[in-house]
């Protein structure tokens, strides 16, 4: 089960000295109020994101040990920033809640573009401090579409 989706194209970038607020935000946003899934196993609920272990996120020790269990590794340049981001799962996730974490330390007109298993094109934009979802490719600076959808961060505004 689940919606197969492959990045096409993306550009972006974390400056070094955002790394520890990205990684706290991310690790925030890992409370059973924010996980949409819950499995019950041997008589337990427990909540979780779509194909990430929790642990491991909490756990991590740096930004990049995080995003590579959220399912994208990151490329630093020599001056230690992340460049650039390779999706490396297979199906769609919680990619909203996460981007919206991490959207405040993301370089303004950062993009990460996917193709989903059916052909449908979409695009998250991000502007210095939320992120933005858009159906096919449009202006990112683009209103007219209906189909903008807008995450911000719950914890850091």
């Amino acid at each position: 089960m689940g919606y197969f989706m492959e990045q096409t194209d993306s550009n972006f970038i974390i400056k070094k000295e955002n790394f520890r607020d990205a990684l706290n935000n991310l690790k925030a946003i890992f409370t059973p109020d924010k996980m949409p899934c819950i499995d019950y196993m041997q008589g337990i609920y427990s909540s979780h994101f779509s194909w990430v272990r929790t642990d491991i996120v909490l756990n991590s020790e740096t930004l990049g040990e995080a995003l590579e269990e959220i399912r994208y590794s990151p490329i630093f340049n020599d001056n230690g920033d992340i460049i650039n981001v390779e999706f490396n799962g297979e199906k769609y996730g919680d990619e909203e809640i996460f981007f919206a974490a991490l959207a405040p330390f993301v370089e303004k007109d950062s993009y990460i573009s996917f193709e989903g298993e059916d052909g449908c094109k979409w695009t998250w934009y991000f502007n210095g401090k939320e992120v933005r979802k858009n159906h096919g490719k449009p202006n990112i600076d683009s209103d007219e579409n209906d189909s903008n959808y807008f995450y911000r961060s719950a914890i850091v505004d």
